[in-house]
């Protein structure tokens, strides 16, 4: 029998930045995938660029908003997911 407790979605699209790529083009290019075309929002009126930048050139977060309609997660390792 299958469990069919709730739990969270699964992401629409999950990437890995490189260590080179900034994080909020991780951002952009993630949520550009996951909904088939670049986001009208600019990612400031979301979140702080810089802010987040900085954040992960000296930390390793878990950071969650929302962008573009969409939730944005960032995970320590990098990984960028987006879902509805």
């Amino acid at each position: 029998m299958l469990n069919s407790s709730p739990s969270q979605p699964e992401p629409s699209i999950r990437t890995t930045s490189a260590n080179t790529e900034s994080i909020t083009a991780a951002v952009v290019t993630a949520v550009t995938d996951a909904m088939g075309a670049k986001p009208t929002t600019p990612l400031y009126e979301a979140i702080d660029p810089d802010a987040l930048e900085s954040l992960y050139q000296h930390a390793s977060p878990k950071v969650s908003f929302e962008y573009a309609g969409q939730t944005v997660t960032i995970h320590p390792d990098r990984t960028v997911t987006v879902s509805d």
